[in-house]
């Protein structure tokens, strides 16, 4: 990775916490890498932005929220410092098939349609290249889709996605004033809700364009899982990219104080190539890269620490 032209003299934020604002000297720290990000150079902590596997892993320290259950990271990235890096992020699916994507994707889609009769007006926080949209247009009936998604170099591959139906691909990620509020019938987060500094006024500007009955989805991460537990340091979605993650109660506590009105949590599926996953595990525990053939056709589904929340306004 190349150097970032970072601004040495800007300091990393300092924050309260994320969901209930509660003070940080009330929190715990719970989880740290050995050497705390907080604690070093920016330069250096760029060199370990991206990939979650290293022999040295550096992360910056999570703490427990003692009023919300949350855990969350006091001090982080700016939002410029986090610009640069995530303008150098590469994908992190690279070594799995969509064909073998689709069906994590699909996962997602069967919760959805338990809660949505999948009509109305559509919209999707960080689209990507359409795999679950792509679900949601055969499945579904939805009349128009607001589908946002940063990078412009897939935008095209999105687009065919979506040829047939109304629909509107935007690159900016924090203005969603040109959707009328009251008009979506269903809006997915997938991955996203990890990522944000205010994930709180995220959520209530969100809420705003949703139905009466309207619902939201999102896929997060699930720090009390097994997986996180039995790992503990290792485990990967503690890294440079997550100033917070979730529990079922800590993801509820944060909804509940948006005014939103938890209807399902779920586990989620994820499904890999078992060779993908053989180099994975390697990897996590420093053995660096070893070459296995792919066989693509040979994967598993498993709960890997994910999970699937559904939510809906609560009616006022």
């Amino acid at each position: 990775m190349e150097t970032l032209t970072i601004d040495k003299q800007e300091c990393y934020i300092k924050r309260d916490c994320p969901s209930c604002s509660q003070s940080t000297n009330l929190a715990k720290q719970e989880i740290c890498s050995i050497d705390k990000a907080e604690e070093m150079d920016i330069d250096e902590v760029s060199k370990h932005w991206y990939g979650f596997y290293f022999k040295r892993k550096i992360f910056f320290s999570y703490y427990r929220c003692s009023s919300c259950g949350i855990l969350y990271c006091p001090q982080f990235f700016s939002p410029s410092q986090l610009s640069l890096l995530y303008s150098q992020m590469p994908d992190n699916t690279a070594g799995v098939s969509q064909s073998i994507l689709k069906k994590t994707q699909k996962g997602y889609f069967d919760v959805l349609k338990q809660y949505s009769p999948l009509t109305g007006e559509f919209m999707e926080i960080g689209a990507d290249i359409g795999l679950f949209t792509q679900f949601c247009v055969d499945g579904g009936n939805f009349s128009k889709y607001w589908l946002f998604e940063p990078n412009k170099a897939v935008h095209e591959v999105l687009r065919q996605k979506v040829a047939s139906h109304p629909h509107q691909i935007i690159s900016e990620m924090s203005d969603y004033s040109m959707i009328q509020d009251n008009s979506i019938s269903a809006l997915a987060v997938v991955h996203v809700l990890d990522h944000l500094i205010d994930p709180v006024q995220e959520i209530q500007t969100l809420k705003k364009k949703l139905t009466p009955n309207g619902v939201m989805l999102f896929v997060t991460h699930n720090e009390s899982s097994l997986l996180a537990k039995a790992t503990k340091m290792k485990w990967p979605p503690y890294c440079l990219q997550h100033p917070q993650l979730y529990n079922p109660t800590s993801i509820t506590n944060l909804l509940e104080n948006c005014g939103m009105k938890v209807l399902a949590i779920k586990p989620s599926y994820n499904f890999f190539p078992i060779t993908f996953l053989t180099k994975q595990v390697f990897s996590l525990f420093g053995f660096g890269e070893i070459p296995l053939p792919q066989l693509e056709w040979l994967n598993i589904g498993l709960k890997l620490g994910n999970m699937i929340t559904i939510a809906s306004p609560q009616n006022e």
